[in-house]
């Protein structure tokens, strides 16, 4: 049982300097491009993903909690 709190701890806070050192990840809608392609007869437009508003990014989970700027 303690081995297994352990390797939780220890989990954790690398997961916690991972967060620090990318605290992003790309959009999963827009897959990273920040923008949506049309279809039909206007294939040449496009527009901004609605998800991560033009970004191509979205915060990791757990991001906004653990670095929250006091």
């Amino acid at each position: 049982m303690g081995f297994i709190i352990i390797v939780a701890i220890i989990y954790f806070i690398g997961y916690y300097f991972s967060l620090k050192a990318y605290p992003f990840t790309k959009c999963k809608h827009c897959n990273g491009r920040g923008r949506f392609d049309a279809t039909g007869m206007y294939s040449y437009a496009f527009g901004r993903c609605g998800k991560c508003g033009g970004t191509g990014r979205k915060e990791r989970l757990g991001a906004r909690m653990f670095l929250s700027k006091k």
